[in-house]
């Protein structure tokens, strides 16, 4: 399978979660996890009280 087959497959669009694909073709979900977002944003207010004068920039 390639990029444009899994963006033109009607099972793998609109997914509440990211999809990849490996080097052999394969589709990787990993949907993430809720603790993962509630420490992301833990750690980000935690920084920006540190450092005031900058932002702080989680990865979507």
């Amino acid at each position: 399978m390639n990029w444009a087959e899994v963006v033109a497959h009607p099972s793998l669009q609109d997914l509440p979660f990211k999809i990849e694909l490996n080097e052999y073709g394969q589709v990787v979900m990993n949907p993430v996890k809720i603790n993962h977002s509630v420490y992301q944003s833990r750690i980000s207010n935690i920084l920006g009280n540190m450092r005031s004068d900058g932002i702080t920039l989680t990865e979507c």
